[in-house]
């Protein structure tokens, strides 16, 4: 009954020892470096050796049971080096003078040194197998075991303590299985530990790593952030100083574009022919500089959501007679045709800004003829979306289909598209190249140098055109091909945006940001 006590007793120290290393693992050891833990694992493998032969069970100064080789084994399969192996069970075995230096001691020593050669040879040949943890674990547990019982049979035989036969028959043939099943218990013990180490360790470098990407996009966020206040600020300077420049700029402009036009009528005949001449062309570049500012400063002011636009009813065919007129002595200059197509579906007015889409037409106009030396140039209303579009299939078609109940339960459930208007400026002019398209909208690009040099232009109208589109609730789109001519479409809705100026303003930061 009394060695059943020594023997749980011990067990249960054992175990918690293993515990607490664990605990001050988890929690003590957790913050020091790598180098610092493997010394510090080393050293509790020894202490640990040492507890075992501490409260090892010991009958008339025999030691019948301890577990003094079972770091040994652990160390065999965690630590990579066979020197640290070796040296683990020599630290044991140097423990052993603790408890007395008679030759059962030094016999002890000699038996853990070379327990630990033998698990050193262990784990090199362990290194090349590719079995699973499990038979690695059952190997080393089986062959530590006899060797370590080999040697203490050695020990007793040196020592004259006990008989092999007697100490085999009374003691080994009870002592070796229990020693294999409790090794095998620590072995568990540890690798469960070696796991939630493990599992540990990397929730501790994600959470690392996921610390540092935080703290990155923060950075890059602030950055971002700072970006955005830096460029809103130039826009903002941008838009103050173009807005106080425009009226000095055009102040004078203006006076020089009233006085060369005095010059070149000429009404006393005060001037000669070369003069009147170089009036003229005084005249036509004060004109092309004045659109030039006229162009950027509501570009910026777009931009800057600065623009005002006023609703209103506006008479549709009033606004393309007006434009027809207008361009029809040009188109005659050109030797072009030039029509305009009003469909009957298109209401008589239009809520909408008419001073923005008349500028939006005539610049689309104004390419159309400076971009088409042969052909003609065709101006075409149509209203699309609506019920109509639903019922023939295309938007702006006019054509009609019998409704019945059983085409009624196959589109009833189909969204009506809001109506709108569609302006459409079609040319037979050089055209544009797919990969090109988009690159004209955007200010101061044209499709290539050639066409600035050849056809002249700034390429701000398109720029802005797209802008006061949006700004009136609007797109616009190009359809082209290259020497086939283009088609640019005005789609305007029936009814006006809400906030316009504010939805531009902010599509432009969003532009100029990358946000």
């Amino acid at each position: 009954m009394n060695f059943a006590k020594t023997f749980f007793a011990s067990i249960s120290i054992m175990i918690t020892l293993a515990y607490i290393f664990n605990i001050g693992y988890k929690y003590i050891f957790q913050h020091a470096s790598v180098r610092v833990k493997y010394g510090l694992t080393i050293a509790v493998f020894i202490i640990g050796g040492w507890f075992a032969m501490l409260f090892g069970i010991r009958v008339h100064g025999v030691t019948l049971l301890d577990l003094r080789f079972v770091p040994s084994i652990v160390a065999v399969l965690v630590f990579p080096n066979p020197w640290v192996i070796i040296g683990i069970s020599s630290g044991i075995g140097v423990g052993r003078l603790f408890f007395g230096t008679d030759l059962s001691a030094w016999t002890g020593v000699g038996n853990m040194i070379l327990t630990g050669f033998a698990c050193a040879a262990l784990h090199i040949w362990l290194k090349r197998m590719t079995w699973r943890f499990v038979w690695k674990s059952a190997v080393t547990i089986l062959i530590v075991n006899v060797v370590y019982a080999l040697l203490a049979i050695f020990s007793m035989y040196v020592t004259k303590t006990m008989t092999i036969t007697a100490y085999w028959n009374a003691i080994g043939v009870y002592v070796f299985p229990v020693r294999i099943v409790l090794c095998a218990l620590f072995v568990f013990i540890i690798r469960d530990f070696q796991k939630e180490q493990l599992r540990v360790d990397e929730l501790r470098t994600m959470n690392m790593l996921l610390r540092r990407q935080t703290s990155e996009l923060r950075q890059a966020k602030r950055d971002v952030e700072e970006k955005a206040r830096e460029l809103l600020q130039a826009s903002k300077y941008k838009s103050e100083f173009l807005a106080n420049m425009s009226h000095e700029l055009k102040t004078p402009l203006n006076s020089v574009i009233l006085l060369s036009q005095l010059i070149h009528d000429n009404d006393e005949g005060r001037y000669e022919g070369d003069e009147v001449n170089y009036a003229e062309l005084i005249h036509v570049a004060g004109n092309d500089l004045l659109q030039l500012i006229n162009d950027i400063l509501d570009l910026s002011k777009v931009e800057a959501g600065k623009m005002d636009v006023n609703f209103e009813q506006v008479s549709t065919h009033e606004l393309v007679q007006l434009l027809h007129q207008q361009y029809l002595p040009l188109a005659d200059q050109k030797k072009l045709a030039f029509e305009t197509d009003i469909s009957a579906s298109v209401p008589v007015t239009l809520m909408t800004d008419a001073l923005r889409v008349n500028q939006i037409l005539r610049n689309l106009l104004v390419n159309a003829f400076k971009f088409t030396e042969t052909g003609s140039v065709k101006l075409t209303v149509r209203l699309e979306g609506g019920a109509k579009a639903i019922e023939s299939g295309q938007p702006g078609k006019g054509r009609t289909r019998t409704w019945n109940l059983a085409s009624w339960g196959r589109h009833a459930a189909r969204p009506i598209p809001p109506q709108r208007i569609s302006f459409t400026v079609a040319d037979t002019g050089i055209g544009i190249e797919p990969e090109k398209q988009e690159l004209i909208f955007e200010a101061f690009r044209q499709e290539d140098g050639a066409i600035n040099r050849k056809y002249g232009g700034t390429g701000l109208g398109l720029s802005i055109s797209l802008q006061l589109a949006r700004l009136l609730g609007g797109s616009l789109k190009l359809k082209s091909e290259k020497n086939k001519g283009s088609s640019f479409t005005l789609y305007l809705p029936m009814k006006p945006p809400v906030n316009p100026a504010e939805e531009v303003a902010e599509q432009a930061a969003v532009k100029r940001t990358g946000k």
